[in-house]
C-alpha cells in the first residue's frame, strides 16, 4: 500500500473540522504555515476554498481515508490528527495528538486502534506538535514491549502510552527552518 493507492471514504467530508489547516507545517513555494499556527484564511472554513493552493487541495488526513475510523475519530472530534505517511520506506500512520493528550492515550477506543494496529504490525507512530515555530516529536510504537503488550492487555497498552507521551512531551523541540519564503499563510 502506498499514500497514492489510498481512496478517500465515500460521503464522509470534514464538516467543520479544520485540523490540517493549523497542525500541519507546509513548506511549499506556494505556501509556508508553521505547525500549531491556524492559516490566515481559516476563517470558519477556508476563505479562500476554490483558489486554495494545491498542497491544501491534494491533501486528506487519515479519517478520511480510513473507513475503519469512525465518525468520532474526526479530529476535531476526538483530538487525533491521522496523517499516513511515507517514513523510512513505508507506509506509516502517524497518531497526532492536539486535544488532551493524555486524556486521548488513555481512552479505550484509542488503547484499542494502537492494540490492533500494533498487534498486526501496522507501523504507527504516536506523536505531538511543538510549539508554533518548532517541529513536532514522535515515537514508533511498534516496539517490542508495545507488541507483547497489545498480546496481552489494555492495561499495559496504556502504560507503555502514558510512558511514551511523557517522553514526548520532555522532547528538546528543534525550531523548524523554512526552505520557501514569500507566501507565509500563518
Amino acid at each position: 500500500m502506498s499514500i497514492t493507492d489510498l481512496d478517500l471514504v465515500p460521503g464522509r467530508e470534514c464538516g467543520a473540522c479544520t485540523a490540517c489547516c493549523s497542525v500541519m507545517a507546509i513548506d511549499k513555494p506556494e505556501i509556508q504555515k508553521a505547525a500549531g499556527v491556524l492559516c490566515r484564511h481559516c476563517q470558519g472554513g477556508c476563505s479562500i476554498y476554490e483558489a486554495r493552493p494545491q498542497v491544501c487541495r491534494s491533501f486528506h488526513c487519515g479519517w478520511r481515508q480510513f473507513p475503519i475510523l469512525d465518525d468520532n475519530w474526526r479530529p476535531d472530534r476526538s483530538g487525533v490528527f491521522v496523517e499516513v505517511e511515507e517514513i523510512d520506506g513505508e507506509t506509516a500512520i502517524s497518531l497526532i495528538l492536539i486535544g488532551n493528550p493524555l486524556k486521548t492515550v488513555r481512552q479505550d477506543w484509542f488503547i484499542d486502534f494502537v492494540r490492533t494496529g500494533v498487534g498486526g504490525r501496522v507501523p504507527l507512530y504516536l506523536g505531538i506538535s511543538g510549539p508554533p515555530g518548532f517541529k513536532g516529536a514522535s515515537v514508533t510504537l511498534n516496539t517490542r514491549q508495545m507488541f507483547e503488550a497489545a498480546n496481552t492487555s489494555r492495561a499495559q497498552v496504556k502504560t507503555l502510552l502514558e510512558q511514551d507521551l511523557k517522553r514526548l512531551k520532555a522532547h528538546e523541540f528543534e525550531p523548524r527552518v523554512f526552505q520557501y519564503r514569500g507566501n507565509d499563510f500563518g
